[in-house]
């Protein structure tokens, strides 16, 4: 048996705590290892498990039911519902995940053939156990979701509709992030705008009521900081700073600090020299 992912202490955050999944286990399973643990009487878990056969057969009853699993077939199998697997292949291969998971049907198991996107899921899952690299885990995690999502899917799983509009605080930061990468260049509200597919009275109506400020304003009081920072850097002459924030010349660039600040670039940066 190898185990390829034991979830983490319980973060409702990560992608399987967001789908209400707690204690999940994957694990890739052969005959020669799994032979000694088949139990041959009927037993049940307080979570699901769900076997995937990608080689060979097993034969499962669940509930006293048979199920006969092949190469591509899966079983899922609801919480406190007796099973056993009462014959297998000698070269059997399966991937078994289990997890504890909110339920509210009466089903005992559901029998099924796997997608072409569920087979692509596993083999990513077993070549990214490998590499063994930071990100590791949460791609493993991400994938593992996706194989959940499709098989209860597949099993007729009731979903909600997403009914919300587009989230109009979420495309105040899209904008925000646009101005701030693209500082420099002083962004127009209008270039803005376009990309975030909206109209300057569409965005202007959100920055207000999200930022208390136009997005004219924010560009301008995120530019001003900007400066304050470069002019905070002596390393940086008046006139290089100028040219990175791309004022055609310092004389621009001197009208525009003064006029929102309050002083002239050099003075301030006298300023804050004293402190």
């Amino acid at each position: 048996m190898k185990i390829f992912y034991k979830q983490p202490n319980q973060n409702p955050q990560s992608s399987l705590g967001r789908f209400g999944v707690q204690n999940c286990y994957f694990k890739k399973l052969s005959f020669e290892q799994d032979n000694k643990r088949v139990t041959v009487k009927p037993h049940h878990h307080t979570g699901f498990e769900i076997h995937i056969i990608t080689e060979g057969f097993q034969e499962y009853e669940v509930n006293g039911k048979s199920y006969l699993l092949k190469n591509g077939n899966f079983i899922i199998i609801y919480p406190c519902v007796p099973h056993t697997v009462v014959a297998s292949a000698p070269y059997t291969q399966k991937y078994s995940i289990t997890f504890n998971k909110q339920n509210d049907k009466t089903q005992t198991c559901f029998f099924g053939t796997i997608t072409e996107r569920i087979a692509d899921n596993l083999a990513y899952i077993s070549n990214e156990a490998l590499l063994k690299k930071e990100i590791s885990t949460q791609l493993i995690e991400n994938n593992i979701l996706e194989i959940l999502v499709w098989a209860f899917r597949l099993a007729g799983m009731e979903e909600k509709e997403n009914t919300q509009k587009p989230d109009e605080n979420a495309m105040v930061t899209l904008a925000k992030q646009y101005i701030n990468d693209n500082i420099e260049m002083a962004p127009s509200v209008e270039e803005v705008s376009e990309y975030c597919y909206l109209s300057t009275k569409q965005l202007t109506r959100i920055f207000r009521r999200f930022e208390g400020v136009s997005p004219g304003e924010y560009i301008i009081k995120i530019r001003i900081s900007k400066i304050e920072k470069l002019l905070a850097d002596y390393s940086f002459s008046l006139k290089q700073i100028s040219e990175i924030m791309n004022f055609n010349n310092e004389y621009y660039f001197n009208s525009f600090f003064k006029k929102h600040s309050g002083m002239p670039p050099g003075e301030y940066r006298k300023m804050i020299g004293k402190k």
